[in-house]
């Protein structure tokens, strides 16, 4: 059972692994801290909250896990699903309950409150880890300079970028350097993202340059788009990312000629846009939508209740403010 749960984890078959995991159950065979670290990674990749915290509560009543257990795989892999479920407060109580804890679970916590904007309590934590006496590492550095980005901390983004080499002795990788193009691209500094998007000493890196697009379309900056988009064709030109993102900016500057001329770049190189999607979860289910897609069983009723819905709403939203895809 654990060969096949880790064969469907690691194609990404995250559904096909909660729904292996249930079977398991039923077929009354008793899960291991092997197969439970496996799963939780699973349940906090689909923000399956629920899932996890019925996990967790099966550990502790089948005596896997106590308050003072000192595996810091199996807490780390709590606090992981835990942060990346949105909970930092379970996640927080599981970090405090550790008695050891390594590297992994201080970027476990600080990367958790980067991500959710919450950048002061993130760069406490790594105040609070260099004073614990663990060395940072550059998974540290990622989450810090996450942390910045998400909460606007500009000046202290780039103080922490010149500190890794001087300070920490740490070779910043594209990683980092993409996280502080971002925040720069973000906080609206689009020359200065772009020049340290030229000068890294990484080499170019798609990722940078999307984030480049991105923040030009937020902030509306046509000339320095070109430019990057240029570079992301170049680098990937069979990548829907770029396109997507070019197309979006020209359709908002009202440059419809470049949305053609795009579209028909898209088709020369056989490029194809990737539908988006959405999930709900229904009594433990979880049923997942792409667009345009007419598959799921019960797609006529689905449609049916759409229908009065998309009436009644735009009764009462002003139209004009809103686009209908």
């Amino acid at each position: 059972w654990n060969s096949v749960l880790c064969v469907h984890d690691y194609c990404g078959d995250h559904d096909g692994t909660l729904a292996l995991f249930k079977k398991m159950l039923r077929s009354g065979i008793r899960p291991d801290l092997v197969t439970l670290t496996t799963v939780l990674p699973t349940c906090g990749r689909l923000a399956a909250l629920k899932q996890g915290r019925e996990i967790h509560g099966y550990m502790i009543v089948n005596g896997l896990l106590n308050r003072n257990s000192n595996d810091k795989f199996i807490n780390n892999s709590l606090m992981d699903m835990y942060a990346k479920c949105g909970d930092l407060r379970d996640a927080q109580t599981v970090f405090d309950s550790m008695r050891n804890k390594d590297s992994a679970s201080w970027n476990i916590m600080i990367n958790g409150y980067g991500v959710q904007s919450c950048g002061e309590l993130a760069l406490d934590m790594f105040s609070s880890m260099c004073r614990a006496g663990v060395k940072p590492d550059e998974i540290t550095f990622v989450g810090v300079l996450q942390a910045c980005n998400h909460s606007g901390f500009v000046s202290q983004g780039r103080k922490f970028l010149e500190e890794m080499e001087t300070v920490y002795n740490i070779v910043p990788t594209s990683d980092h350097y993409t996280c502080v193009i971002d925040m720069l691209g973000r906080a609206g500094k689009l020359e200065e993202a772009y020049k340290l998007a030229v000068a890294m000493p990484v080499g170019d890196n798609p990722v940078v340059w999307r984030s480049i697009l991105s923040s030009c379309r937020l902030h509306g900056n046509t000339d320095l788009a070109q430019v990057a988009g240029k570079r992301l064709y170049e680098l990937e030109p069979e990548h829907c990312g770029g396109y997507v993102l070019m197309s979006n900016l020209y359709v908002e500057a009202g440059r419809y000629e470049q949305v053609l001329e795009l579209r028909d770049a898209m088709r020369q190189q056989n490029v194809k846009k990737t539908p988006g999607s959405s999930w709900i979860e229904i009594k433990n289910d979880l049923h997942v939508f792409f667009t345009g897609d007419q598959t799921h069983p019960e797609y006529e009723s689905i449609l049916a209740c759409l229908s009065p819905l998309t009436c009644h709403i735009m009764e009462y939203m002003l139209l004009d403010e809103y686009h209908y895809f």
